[in-house]
């Protein structure tokens, strides 16, 4: 009897332990299944009262998930509409097409989040300009942040701190400066192009050496650096590969909110060697900001930034320099950057300086080469802009350059560095209210009525906790924004008044008229609204300088002893837009896969 009894308390217990797992494991399910599963459906729910066109998907972007599973699972995924139209090298890839298909606007529903993903520039611009109520999200972009909050990252309150403070760095008197080191640069770099032995040069580092003149400029400019190759005393990784290697390694957007545990000493010794390298440049180019930022605070301080000019040959100074003046002398202490937020801000003027501005001179070099005839147009205006010496003063030569920056503008609408610009609101559990161009961006037939309604008019309503994404590159590839929108044609920015390049002369090219794109047109190169970019006029003198400069002296060509216009001709011109075509948004910015495929001739301008 008492081993009957033994035996029912055993099968109880036993019992009692299935009850426990069987728990678990629902709980598990719940958790890995069904719940998001209950969330997709509640955001699906929500997002078809906006009478939106609606994409699901099953993973929330932006999300460590996301990241991870992308690195993964790219080849099937870039088969679904739902990451195409999240995914950046997709979008670029894509240009308007989805929103062709879906609307100017439309809603990507998710399990952890609605994304509102539009093309509409009085969308864009009024969120733009609306930088209160719609702040960078935290979850995106978050490689910028490495270094802590900056004039990019900062939301609410604390933007205007940062803008504030580093509005000095930015002034015109800043540009002759830009322009000097941009000319010298540049010109370093066509006396490499046509170093003997012979004097046509083909280069497959174009994209490297684009690169290491931009470095350059930012260095000399932001910090008066000029050896930013060879590791400094005590580091053991240059300034130059400790800022790319954080730039460009992919797995930095995913494991950027980690870091600081990754740096534990008992943990590095088991961490892949492209983690450790990457954590590695994350400290060496700190380590650059502390010594820069303790040097330049060492100097005894000159004429406050506020005063100083440019025409002044005694007075030296850089943006470091002048975001510590700038910082220091403001009387109330809350005001002020703490010495993690100079370095952050040090970090993104150089990071802005480099990366956009190299991405953007290798791809109009590249455009010049298969279009012969835009380059003989431009180097016509350069020539006589420049004169016969190659070389010009910023304020008698930049505002002439108007082809140059027509083709700068050119460049950026349709290879712009930036990805699609992420928001969200300020109140996430509140739905808020948008304009757009016109009702079409609803749904038509498929809407109920009161999703009818809430898209009704030029507005739209959406629930709360939808994200948006501002898809800049659908805008610029846009028919309904601009005539033959897949063409680079430069010459769509200069006013139709100008006579015929065949008859253009000096006089006649100072004639001509430079449109300016605006946000309300479509174009967003540099966004819009207050948080326009701050360097926006720094990379158009730079771009201009260096544009100029190689024209004036060289021609780009393509790597074929083909005439112009011949089958051979046309084989590598097709060659050299297959390895355009085949860039890349990872892990930031849009930029050529394989630079080293970019192969262009240089020879003298005769």
């Amino acid at each position: 009897m008492e081993q009957l009894q033994g035996f029912i308390s055993d099968v109880r217990w036993h019992l009692r332990i299935v009850d426990r797992t069987n728990a678990l494991v629902v709980l598990l399910v719940f958790c890995c299944i069904l719940h998001p599963v209950f969330t997709l459906v509640r955001n699906y729910m929500k997002a078809r009262g906006t009478g939106l066109r609606i994409i699901v998907s099953p993973i929330t972007p932006y999300t460590l998930q996301w990241q991870l599973s992308a690195s993964f699972f790219r080849p099937v995924f870039e088969h679904f509409r739902w990451f195409r139209a999240i995914d950046w090298t997709c979008a670029w890839h894509d240009d308007d097409k989805l929103h062709a298909d879906l609307g100017q606007c439309f809603i990507l529903v998710s399990p952890g989040l609605n994304v509102l993903c539009t093309s509409d520039p009085k969308t864009i611009e009024h969120v733009l300009k609306k930088w209160r109520e719609f702040e960078k999200p935290d979850n995106v972009n978050e490689i910028l942040g490495t270094f802590g909050q900056n004039v990019d990252t900062s939301n609410g309150p604390d933007w205007p701190r940062h803008r504030k403070l580093t509005a000095p760095c930015f002034t015109e008197r800043f540009s002759p400066t830009v322009w000097s080191h941009a000319l010298s640069q540049s010109t370093s770099l066509t006396e490499s192009w046509l170093s003997p032995p012979s004097d046509t040069h083909t280069t497959t580092t174009l994209t490297t050496d684009t690169s290491t003149l931009a470095l350059n400029v930012i260095s000399a400019v932001a910090f008066e650096n000029h050896n930013v190759n060879e590791p400094g005393k005590g580091h053991t990784m240059s300034l130059r590969e400790a800022l790319v290697t954080v730039m460009s390694t992919s797995i930095s957007p995913a494991i950027e909110s980690v870091m600081p545990w990754l740096n534990k000493s008992w943990l590095r010794s088991f961490l892949p060697h492209g983690v450790k390298n990457l954590l590695l440049a994350v400290q060496e180019f700190s380590d650059y900001m502390d010594d820069l930022i303790t040097r330049e605070r060492a100097k005894t301080p000159t004429t406050p930034p506020s005063t100083s000019t440019s025409a002044d040959p005694t007075v030296r100074t850089n943006l470091t320099s002048t975001l510590i003046k700038a910082n220091e002398s403001t009387d109330e202490k809350q005001a002020r950057l703490s010495h993690s937020e100079v370095r952050a801000n040090i970090f993104i003027f150089t990071v802005g300086g480099l990366e956009s501005t190299s991405i953007t001179l290798s791809y109009a070099l590249a455009l010049l080469a298969l279009n012969p005839g835009v380059q003989d147009w431009v180097a016509e205006e350069v020539v006589c802009a420049f004169g016969d010496g190659g070389d010009a003063e910023y304020g008698r030569t930049f505002g002439k350059l108007k082809r140059v920056m027509g083709v700068m503008y050119e460049t950026l609408r349709l290879y712009g560095p930036s990805p699609p610009l992420p928001r969200s609101s300020r109140t996430p559990g509140m739905p808020y209210t948008l304009p757009t161009s016109s009702s079409s961006s609803a749904s038509s037939s498929s809407s109920s009525s009161s999703s009818s309604e809430s898209a009704s008019g030029s507005t739209i309503t959406l629930p709360g906790s939808t994200q948006i994404m501002l898809n800049s590159w659908a805008a610029h590839t846009s028919a309904t924004h601009f005539t033959d929108p897949k063409t680079w044609d430069p010459k769509r920015w200069i006013s139709s008044e100008s006579p015929p390049a065949s008859t253009t002369t000096g006089s006649s090219a100072d004639a001509e008229t430079l449109l300016h794109p605006t946000s309300a047109s479509g174009f967003l190169a540099w966004g819009s609204g207050p948080r326009v970019c701050p360097g926006m006029k720094f990379s158009q003198v730079e771009f201009c300088g260096v544009l100029g400069s190689v024209l004036a002296k060289v021609r780009v060509g393509l790597d074929t002893d083909a005439e112009v216009g011949t089958r051979e001709w046309e084989k590598e011109k097709e060659r050299m837009l297959g390895v355009m075509r085949d860039s890349v948004a990872e892990p930031l910015l849009l930029h050529i896969r394989k630079g080293e495929e970019l192969r262009v001739r240089f020879s003298e301008r005769m």
